[in-house]
């Protein structure tokens, strides 16, 4: 079954965002650059929005909560660059998980949750994908990903760790799978940091679809969305990207 939807809506709802921060050792350099950018991508947010801070490694720690005091989020993400207290290894899945958790709390229908992680990708992944994929679900949230070029000190352990331990790989998260399902974006790090406030922009401005509730007690639903004919027409090579499934409270 086919359901138009009943109303499109484009930058009218205020955002809660989760910055969600690696701080595993091969970071530093890469966090510090688009931490240099912070003041200017913070002003692609508007009054009401809020956003917290929470940084990882293989243990997850929230910096900042969920406020609309933007500088003082830009002073705990200055403070942790300041700080140097990077290194560990990298659980991904964890951090994303209790990231949701959070905006699944603070859940308001008149407010959009999404969650933006800055890592290199590389890392086990601690909680479920599954279980992650669910609660992003529940939470109504996208994420989204800046993901850095791994060091090749890191890269030559990943592909060791494929040769001898080729079990390794099932504990192996994809920040990138996540991202997808849940309609996110991913953008690769290009040394700019730039970076932080074209993709806070991007996330910002994205359309919301709203249906009409659906008559089946089913919770779980899948949806695509696709560009009309004239659509195609006017943008040819334009691609719409969508959640493929939510869940119905």
């Amino acid at each position: 079954m086919s359901l138009t939807p009943s109303q499109i809506a484009r930058d009218e709802l205020p955002l809660d965002l989760v910055l969600v921060i690696d701080t595993s050792g091969s970071m530093f350099s890469n966090i510090s650059r688009i931490a240099g950018g912070a003041h200017a991508a913070l002003s692609a947010l508007r009054p009401g929005d809020r956003i917290a801070l929470l940084s990882f490694n293989h243990r997850s720690r929230w910096r900042h909560p969920l406020s609309a005091d933007f500088s003082s989020v830009e002073a705990a993400l200055n403070a942790l660059v300041r700080k140097k207290n990077f290194g560990g290894g990298t659980t991904l899945n964890t951090p994303i998980h209790r990231a949701a958790q959070q905006l699944r709390s603070a859940a308001s229908p008149a407010r959009r949750r999404a969650i933006l992680i800055l890592t290199d990708g590389v890392g086990e992944k601690g909680t479920r994908s599954n279980t992650v994929l669910k609660q992003l679900w529940e939470a109504d949230t996208t994420l989204n990903a800046i993901l850095m070029r791994p060091s090749r000190t890191l890269r030559g352990i990943q592909i060791a760790n494929r040769i001898l331990k080729p079990y390794s790989v099932v504990l192996d998260a994809s920040v990138e799978d996540l991202a997808q399902k849940t309609s996110g974006e991913v953008m690769r790090f290009d040394d700019s940091p730039r970076i932080l406030a074209e993709m806070l922009t991007r996330i910002r401005s994205r359309y919301t679809l709203y249906y009409p509730p659906p008559d089946s007690p089913a919770k779980e639903r899948k949806v695509s969305a696709t560009l009309s004919p004239s659509g195609k027409a006017r943008f040819p090579g334009a691609t719409a990207h969508g959640r493929r499934q939510y869940l119905v409270p």
